[in-house]
């Protein structure tokens, strides 16, 4: 009894590694659809995203939110980046400080525009990684047949 249950110490990430292995899965083909390949992907227009929109009744609405989500991140980035700046040239008239003012800006309104875009669109409800590996695959199937 005292021997089996005492395994000694184990670092955090060892303690499952079937969870992290299924959680990190994901990435691990994202990477073999794009970095394992002798020629790249070819690029996609907005007709093949809307032609997989229409044409797949799960993943392809779950791509129309995930792409709007992304776009209201850039405008919320932008607006950050562009106030903050604005600000700081209004009050302190130092250029480095309104580049510095500029990025933090950008990354604040992005995180908070993303988050929100997350809410409102329902973006929570699914994993988005998920439906955009589903695209890719769909779009390597496609064209390379």
């Amino acid at each position: 009894m005292g021997a089996e249950d005492n395994k000694g110490y184990q670092p955090w990430w060892a303690i499952d590694k079937a969870a992290w292995r299924e959680r990190f899965s994901p990435f691990y083909r994202l990477v073999g659809i794009t970095e394992n390949r002798t020629a790249p992907l070819k690029p996609w227009t907005d007709r093949d995203v809307e032609e997989f929109i229409k044409s797949e009744p799960v993943h392809g609405p779950r791509l129309k939110l995930v792409r709007q989500g992304a776009q209201v991140a850039a405008v919320g980035a932008l607006a950050g980046g562009l106030t903050s700046a604005g600000v700081a040239i209004r009050y302190s008239k130092n250029y480095v400080g309104a580049v510095l003012a500029f990025v933090g800006g950008s990354a604040v309104g992005w995180a908070v525009a993303e988050e929100g875009a997350n809410y409102a669109l329902g973006l929570y409800k699914f994993d988005c990684l998920e439906t955009n590996l589903k695209f890719l695959d769909w779009w390597q199937a496609k064209t390379e047949g």
